[in-house]
């Protein structure tokens, strides 16, 4: 009897340790950080001294791009498209948010499908309340996948242009941060 409740506690030890360092591990691959997006205020992208930084940003051959509509009807909800092009990665990831004339961070992501996650507030990226449904991601799903489509809904009242700034990652797949390869890119756009 003792020794299933030694072995039990053993195995429950070991799943509890390996369920945090797997975590830590696939941190990035479900996720980045909050706040890289490029974006002004942010905190860069993801090509930074603790992440992707083996290449410089925007120096590899993929596209990175974000498209949508020419215009948004203010209070409306619009689609947008993010993805790669000529991409050569085995996985790739992205962040992005919106940004208005005056620097504030506006409208209200929503996901579509199970390849992409608004950031949650006060979890391990480091959001902030304040800034809830402003940040949209991939998902661990979502790194197989080349292009994403999210929603966002603009905001009653914002001063024009709205500008969406995105960072993302056309990763080897290699399960390290070395040999990636990180990109940059905006879409603006006034409301109709």
């Amino acid at each position: 009897m003792k020794i299933v409740k030694y072995s039990l506690s053993c195995l429950a030890l070991t799943v509890s340790l390996c369920s945090m360092f797997s975590n830590a591990v696939f941190a990035s691959a479900s996720g980045p950080d909050a706040y890289r997006t490029g974006a002004p205020e942010d905190s860069g992208t993801c090509n930074a001294s603790d992440c992707h930084d083996t290449y410089t940003t925007d120096s590899g051959d993929a596209v990175f791009s974000i498209s949508g509509p020419s215009e948004y009807i203010p209070g409306k909800t619009i689609k947008l498209k993010v993805a790669f092009s000529n991409s050569t990665g085995e996985k790739r990831g992205f962040e992005m948010t919106a940004v208005d004339a005056n620097g504030n961070r506006v409208g209200k992501f929503k996901k579509i499908g199970n390849t992409t996650q608004v950031i949650p507030a006060d979890d391990y990226r480091g959001l902030d309340k304040a800034d809830k449904d402003k940040y949209i991601e991939h998902t661990y799903k979502g790194t197989k996948k080349k292009n994403w489509k999210v929603k966002w809904t603009a905001p009653d009242d914002a001063t024009d242009p709205i500008t969406f700034y995105a960072a993302g990652v056309d990763a080897n797949g290699k399960g390290s941060e070395t040999d990636d390869y990180v990109y940059t890119t905006t879409l603006e756009m006034s409301a109709k």
